[in-house]
C-alpha cells in the first residue's frame, strides 16, 4: 500500500549489505506487517514521520523511546548546530560533561556522580561491573530487560556466542513477587539487584520499597534500569515518581531527545569504584549529544508532565473501550507514558495483533509493540487514534478466524526468540 518497487529494490540491496537489512533489530519492518509498513522513513517533525514517498504517519513508537519533546525539535536542533560550529569531539574533555552531570545530579534523586555512555547496554553493563567490584561478589538478581551485554544476554534465549558459564551467575526474579527475589538472595551472595522500576506492569503497593529493603538487608547494590522511564515518567524518573531511591540507576532514551546517550548515576561511594573499574569509550564524551542532552533536560525542567499522563490515560481508556465495543478482549496495559496492547483468550493472538497493526497503518498511524506518549502529541492526535482503533478493532473482530486471508504482508517476527 505504501511501498514502491524502488523501496523493495532498496531493501533487497540493504539485505546484501547489512545483516537483516538494518542494524537495530527492533526497527526492522519485519517487526510489523512486512509488505505493508513503509521500509524507510526520511523525515520527521513533532509527532509525525514521513516515508521516502511522502506518506505522513502519526507515530507512537517515538524511535523506540528516545523522542520525548518531539521529532526535529527546534531547541534540540539549535543546541546541536551551535555546538557543531565549535566541534564534535576533542583530544581533551569539554566543560559540557560537567554541565550535563550537574543537571543529572540536580534532577535524579540517586545521582551523586555520573558516567556517560552511548547506549543502554553500555550503562547497564557498567553498572553490573561496578556493583561486582564494590561488593566482591558475582551473582546478579535481575527482573526485566537490560540490553545486549553478555551479563544479561547469557540468561536469555539469544545467548549465542556467550560462554555458558556466565548464565550460572544470573538469577531471574519476577515483578511484584518479592518472594522470588528473597529466595535468590538467601541462596546466593548477590552483588546486584537490577530491575526496571516499571516496564509495563504497574508496581503493587510496597513492592519497590520491599525490593530496596531486601537488597539493603543482603548487602546487594540496588540498580534501577531507567533507560526507558528516566525523564519520561517524570523529571526525576520512576524513582522520583514512586519515591523509591536506588543505589545506582541507568538513564538513556529520553535524556537527549533522540541523540545517542546513556548515563550511569548513583551514590558516590559506589561510583568511586570507577577509579579502578574499566569503563571508557572514545565517543562517550561526544559533544553534539552532550549539548542536546543539556538542552533537553533544561527544557524538561519547565514541562508539565501531566500532559503525558493525561494523554496516555485518555488513550488507555479509549483503546480499552473501543475494543470492548467491538466484542474483543484486550488489555492495553502499562502506565500513561508507555503502554502495550495485548489480545487475550483467542487462538491466534499474534495474528490478531498483526491485523490491528495493519489496519492502523492503513489509516496512517504507526502503531507499535510499545506505545510512547511524548510532549508533541496532542489531544486531537489521541482522539484521532481512538477513532482509528475503533475501525481497526471492527476489522479484527470480523476476521479473527481468517487472519492470513486478509493480512496484506508477512506476519511479524519475534526478535528475542531463537527461531527469529
Amino acid at each position: 500500500m505504501f511501498l514502491t518497487n524502488e523501496d523493495n529494490e532498496l531493501w533487497e540491496r540493504a539485505s546484501n549489505l547489512i545483516v537483516r537489512s538494518t542494524t537495530t533489530m527492533s526497527k526492522n519492518p519485519d517487526q510489523y506487517v512486512d509488505g505493508l509498513y513503509p521500509k524507510f522513513l526520511e523525515y520527521a517533525k513533532g509527532a509525525y514521520v514521513y516515508d521516502r514517498n511522502g506518506n505522513k504517519f502519526l507515530d507512537f513508537a517515538c524511535a523506540i523511546g528516545p523522542i520525548i519533546l518531539g521529532y526535529n525539535h527546534t531547541n534540540t536542533n539549535e543546541a546541536i548546530k551551535n555546538q557543531l560550529e565549535k566541534g564534535i569531539i576533542f583530544t581533551l574533555p569539554t566543560i559540557l560533561e560537567q554541565e550535563l552531570a550537574s543537571l543529572i545530579v540536580e534532577t535524579v534523586p540517586c545521582a551523586q556522580q555520573v558516567k556517560f555512555g552511548k547506549n543502554g547496554s553500555d550503562a547497564t553493563t557498567a553498572a553490573i561491573r561496578c556493583a561486582r567490584s564494590y561488593t566482591g561478589r558475582n551473582h546478579v538478581a535481575f527482573c526485566g530487560y537490560h540490553g545486549w551485554g553478555d551479563f544479561f544476554a547469557s540468561a536469555g534465549e539469544r545467548n549465542y556466542g556467550i560462554p555458558l558459564q556466565l548464565k550460572e551467575f544470573m538469577h531471574e526474579f519476577y515483578y511484584n513477587d518479592c518472594n522470588s527475589l528473597e529466595k535468590i538472595l538467601s541462596e546466593h551472595d548477590v552483588a546486584a539487584v537490577i530491575m526496571e522500576p516499571q516496564a509495563l506492569t504497574v508496581p503493587n503497593e510496597g513492592f519497590l520499597e520491599n525490593v530496596k529493603k531486601l537488597s539493603n538487608k543482603r548487602g546487594a547494590v540496588l540498580i534501577f534500569d531507567e533507560i526507558v522511564t528516566g525523564y519520561r515518567w517524570s523529571l526525576s524518573g520512576a524513582q522520583g515518581h514512586y519515591s523509591v531511591i536506588p543505589d545506582l540507576c541507568t538513564l538513556g532514551k529520553a535524556s537527549a531527545n533522540g541523540m545517542p546517550i546513556s548515563i550511569l548515576a548513583g551514590k558516590k561511594e559506589i561510583m568511586s569504584e570507577f577509579e579502578h573499574v574499566f569503563f571508557s569509550g572514545t565517543f562517550f564524551g561526544e559533544c553534539l549529544t552532550l549539548a542536546a542532552a543539556i538542552s533537553t533536560i533544561n527544557e524538561l525542567k519547565n514541562k508539565d508532565y501531566s500532559h503525558i499522563w493525561n494523554l496516555g490515560n485518555m488513550l488507555n481508556k479509549g483503546i480499552n473501550e473501543t475494543a470492548k465495543n467491538n466484542d474483543l478482549q484486550v488489555d492495553f496495559m502499562g502506565s500513561a507514558p508507555r503502554q502495550h496492547l495485548k489480545f487475550k483468550f483467542y487462538n491466534d493472538l499474534d495474528g490478531m495483533k498483526d491485523l490491528f497493526f495493519q489496519e492502523m497503518c492503513k489509516q496512517n498511524i504507526l502503531w507499535s509493540n510499545v506505545i510512547y506518549i511524548q510532549f508533541s502529541h496532542t489531544k486531537e492526535d489521541i482522539q484521532r487514534t481512538i477513532e482509528a482503533a475503533d475501525k481497526a478493532f471492527k476489522f479484527v473482530s470480523e476476521n479473527r478466524d481468517n487472519v492470513d486471508k486478509v493480512l496484506l504482508g508477512k506476519r511479524s517476527r519475534k526478535i528475542f526468540r531463537k527461531n527469529s
